[in-house]
């Protein structure tokens, strides 16, 4: 890469070529392996000339980026990494938070991303017990521990999204449980590939300033007009106030009646009093389930987080919104883990038998999921499985049978290989 680089890319872009330089790092030996890299143009809060910063297993380094070797572009150029934060090491160490070398990291090896602070991300993996943390590190070379973001597994690759959430991927191998039926296993381990994405607020990389220049102001939306319209409350254009709780939230008739069929049956004509009412209450309702599904009512969309879900497809089932109540089934299903599948199951069994056939499928979708890691939960979440026993025992024995049936099938498919 030359310097300055701006200046050698538009010459190669001129001519149709492609520039490459080779950066021979002085003192790297052969057995040091770097598992991610990311690009700081000039001027930046990372220094004031062009640079990269990568990492190693237990330390983040800086390395210039500087004129190519004399022969010009192509050429072997030479630099000198510089350490900002961590240590190498091969033994395990706890880690530490701190400033420059007094940090310690157990594990970085997964990739590294940056927020729109210039922060960079760093997933260390724990080797000992298995679990990813989250590190930042400030471009003073401070690091710190981003507190409540700790998962099970060995996760990579973390990203940023748009809305500021933290996405990230996990790839494992899993052993399953031997199976005494068979002399022979062909294959002991197979892979889980899950993906997770958490409600962080990290701010979200921007567009290099040239392309947002030539992206210019974002479209005009219906969507996107509603939703300012109902940011903007209260304000004027609101005619009917809807209290839920000790909250009172400011809406406008004609959407209301247009967009849901419980209050279009509510506020039509003189079918009730509420009508004429300038001010209604909804009982027995989370208000802050009624804010998302008011958002849901003027945009068509929202994002219900994962402990939301239950109250936001409870209202959406009474309200008659189904497609709503759909979605936030769906939140719940795929929030759902190895300590909260028994409390879900008994949620979900209790909405069909109050509500009726807009809970089967997700019922059916938490049995399935249960089934596929009865084991797995028999040693977790040993205390729900007991609430779910005395609760609902017809649908604790629909389980066993189900997983006895789903077991006696594996057999038979292994049987039929080693045939």
């Amino acid at each position: 890469m030359a310097a300055p680089a701006a200046t050698a890319a538009a010459a190669c872009a001129a001519a149709g070529e492609v520039e490459v330089t080779t950066l021979q790092m002085e003192g790297w030996g052969p057995g040091r392996c770097i598992f991610g890299v990311c690009h700081f143009p000039a001027g930046t809060s990372w220094g004031p000339a062009e640079c990269l910063i990568f990492i190693t297993r237990n330390a983040v380094y800086r390395l210039p980026l500087g004129a190519p070797a004399a022969g010009g572009p192509g050429c072997v150029g030479s630099a000198v990494p510089q350490l900002l934060a961590g240590r190498e090491s091969e033994e395990l160490v706890a880690r530490l938070d701190g400033s420059g070398s007094d940090a310690r990291f157990q594990f970085l090896g997964g990739g590294i991303a940056m927020d729109g602070e210039r922060q960079l991300l760093l997933r260390d993996w724990d080797i000992a017990t298995d679990t990813t943390s989250l590190r930042l590190m400030a471009p003073d070379g401070t690091v710190s521990t981003v507190a409540g973001v700790t998962l099970p597994g060995m996760w990579m690759r973390p990203a940023i999204l748009p809305n500021g959430y933290l996405a990230a991927y996990d790839n494992t191998l899993v052993k399953p449980e031997p199976d005494s039926d068979d002399e022979e296993q062909e294959e002991p381990y197979w892979t889980r590939l899950r993906i997770a994405v958490i409600a962080t607020n990290f701010a979200p990389p921007g567009l290099p300033a040239a392309a947002a220049a030539a992206a210019g102001p974002p479209p005009r939306s219906l969507p996107g007009d509603l939703g300012a319209l109902l940011d903007a409350q209260p304000d004027s254009t609101a005619d009917l106030t809807i209290r839920v709780g000790e909250r009172r939230f400011h809406v406008h008739r004609a959407i209301l009646s247009a967009r849901c069929d419980y209050f279009k049956q509510r506020l039509a004509g003189d079918a009730f009093e509420d009508a004429r009412a300038a001010e209604l209450e909804l009982p027995d309702a989370d208000p802050n389930a009624f804010a998302l599904l008011l958002r849901w009512l003027y945009t068509g969309a929202v994002d219900v987080p994962a402990d939301q879900g239950r109250g936001v497809a409870e209202l959406a089932d009474r309200l008659l919104l189904p497609s709503l109540c759909t979605a936030a089934q769906d939140v719940v299903a795929a929030s759902v883990g190895t300590g909260t599948i028994a409390d879900s199951l008994l949620w979900a069994a209790g909405c069909c038998e109050s509500r009726g056939g807009n809970f089967t499928r997700l019922l059916a979708r938490l049995k399935r999921w249960y089934v596929e890691r009865a084991a797995e939960v028999r040693r977790e979440a040993r205390d729900g499985l007991r609430a779910l026993m005395q609760q609902q025992p017809d649908l604790m024995l629909e389980l066993m049978e189900a997983e006895l049936m789903e077991a006696s099938g594996q057999r038979a498919v292994k049987r039929s290989r080693l045939n």
